[in-house]
C-alpha cells in the first residue's frame, strides 16, 4: 500500500515539475518576445524604416522561441538575431544595414541598463527578474525613442514650415503650417491628431452658419453640440485640451476630408480653429500635430 502511494506521489511530482518547467520556457518566450519587439520597434521608429508591426511580432516570437529552445548553444545568439532581423525588415531590403545598426545600438543600450539595475534583483526569484527587466527595458527604450525624435525635430526647426493643401467641407484652401513638437493633442477616442489652425484663414471655406456657431460657441457640458448646425454634426467632435496654463478645457474639432504636403497625404484627423494667429511661429496659419513631421519623414525616406 505504501510502495504504490510512494510511486502515485513520484508520478505527481514529475507531472507537477514538467507543468513548472513549461509554464517557466512559456513566460521566457513571452518575454523574449516581448523585448525583441520592443528593440525592433525602437529601430524601425528611429530609422524610419516603418515596416509594418505583424512582421516585428512574427521575427521577434521566432527569435524568442529560437533562443529559449536552444539556450545552451552560443551560436543561437547569432542565429536568432539574424533570422529575426530577416524577417522584420525583408521588406526595406534597401534599409537593412540601418536596421541591423540600429538593433544593435537599442540592444547594447537595454544590456546596460541591464547591467546597471541587476545587482538591485540579486535576491529576487528569476521569474520577478526577468519580468521587470522586460518591463524596465521597454520604458527605457520608450523614452529614448522619444527623445531622440524630439531632438531631431528640434534641430529640423525651419524645414518644419510647410505649404498645404487643405479640403474641408469641399473646399480647397492652401495653407502655411507648422510642425509643432509640443503639439500631442489627439481625438480620444479614434487616437487621431489634432492641428490648430487660425480661425480667419478658414472663414471661406467653412459654411457661415457653422463659423458663426463655432465662433459664437462656448463649452457647456450640459449642452454639448446641441447648438450647433445639425447637418455638420457627424464631422465634429468634442475634444479635451490642455492649456498653456495647464487648465483643461473643452474645443471643437473639425473632421477634414483631405489634406496633402508636397503630393504627400496626411492621415485623417481633425482641425480646431484658434485665435492665437499671432502666436503661431515663422508667421505660419497653422501648426500641426508632431506625428505629422514622423509620417512625411517616413514618406520621404521610403
Amino acid at each position: 500500500m505504501h510502495r504504490s502511494f510512494d510511486k502515485f506521489l513520484i508520478k505527481v511530482m514529475l507531472r507537477f515539475r514538467q507543468r513548472r518547467r513549461a509554464m517557466y520556457a512559456e513566460v521566457m518566450i513571452a518575454t523574449n518576445t516581448f523585448f525583441n519587439y520592443t528593440v525592433l520597434a525602437f529601430a524601425n521608429k528611429i530609422g524610419w524604416i516603418e515596416n509594418k508591426k505583424r512582421y516585428l511580432f512574427l521575427s521577434a516570437f521566432t527569435a524568442g522561441v529560437i533562443t529559449v529552445t536552444f539556450s545552451h548553444q552560443i551560436i543561437t545568439v547569432f542565429l536568432s538575431f539574424f533570422l529575426m532581423i530577416g524577417i522584420a525588415f525583408w521588406r526595406k531590403r534597401t534599409q537593412i544595414v540601418k536596421a541591423i545598426s540600429l538593433t544593435l545600438l537599442a540592444s547594447l543600450f537595454a544590456g546596460g541598463l541591464l547591467t546597471a539595475i541587476a545587482p538591485l534583483y540579486s535576491r529576487s526569484s528569476n521569474l520577478f527578474m526577468i519580468v521587470n527587466f522586460a518591463l524596465i527595458v521597454t520604458g527605457g527604450l520608450y523614452f529614448l525613442t522619444k527623445h531622440v525624435l524630439q531632438i531631431h525635430i528640434a534641430h529640423s526647426e525651419r524645414e518644419l514650415l510647410l505649404t498645404s493643401n487643405l479640403m474641408l467641407f469641399g473646399q480647397t484652401k492652401e495653407l502655411t503650417l507648422f510642425i509643432d513638437s509640443g503639439n500631442v493633442c489627439k481625438e480620444p477616442l479614434s487616437n487621431d491628431p489634432v492641428h490648430f489652425v487660425a480661425a480667419e484663414v478658414l472663414q471661406d471655406i467653412i459654411p457661415d452658419s457653422l463659423f458663426q456657431a463655432l465662433c459664437d460657441w462656448k463649452f457647456d457640458k450640459r449642452v454639448g453640440l446641441d447648438n450647433l448646425p445639425i447637418e455638420y454634426s457627424s464631422k465634429l467632435r468634442l475634444i479635451p485640451i490642455s492649456t498653456i496654463q495647464q487648465e483643461k478645457t473643452w474645443v471643437i474639432g473639425m473632421k477634414y476630408d483631405r489634406w496633402t504636403i508636397k503630393e504627400q497625404e496626411l492621415p485623417k484627423g481633425y482641425i480646431v480653429m484658434t485665435k492665437l494667429r499671432d502666436k503661431f511661429p515663422h508667421g505660419a496659419e497653422g501648426i500641426l500635430h508632431s506625428s505629422s513631421y514622423y509620417h512625411l519623414k517616413k514618406r520621404s525616406v521610403g
